[in-house]
């Protein structure tokens, strides 16, 4: 599991960690899908300013205990990436932030929109208590 230091505005760390899971096959996306519950899947690029940007602003949602949250990096996981995005019929972008729920896409963006305030937006849409 990647965890990530929370930043938020430069201010001293918490210490909390984002827990983001990194899926390393195939069969670990299969078995992602199948997850009865709500999973957001963040595709990254290392080599885009915009996803490091994306990334810190992600930083700032607090992950709620029945959510996963899957972490792709687009770039040294291509294969996988491709195959999430035929499988979810999601086209492919990066930085993207694709919302499941019970293995069924019910949201996505991509860029300026991975966010905070569009991970609490699709929550209330979509009724996920905090």
């Amino acid at each position: 599991m990647l965890r990530f230091q929370r930043n938020r505005d430069n201010k001293p760390s918490s210490g909390t960690e984002f827990p983001f899971v990194h899926p390393q096959s195939f069969e670990e996306v299969a078995g992602i899908l199948r997850f009865k519950g709500t999973t957001f899947v963040y595709k990254h690029s290392t080599r885009c300013s915009v996803s490091l940007f994306a990334m810190k602003r992600l930083l700032g949602v607090v992950p709620q205990d029945d959510e996963q949250w899957i972490y792709i990096d687009v770039v040294g996981q291509r294969p996988i990436s491709l195959a999430l995005a035929e499988e979810l019929d999601v086209w492919h972008e990066s930085p993207q932030l694709i919302m499941l729920q019970d293995g069924k896409v019910v949201a996505y963006c991509s860029h300026h929109q991975v966010n905070e305030d569009t991970v609490e937006s699709w929550r209330k849409t979509h009724k996920i208590e905090n």
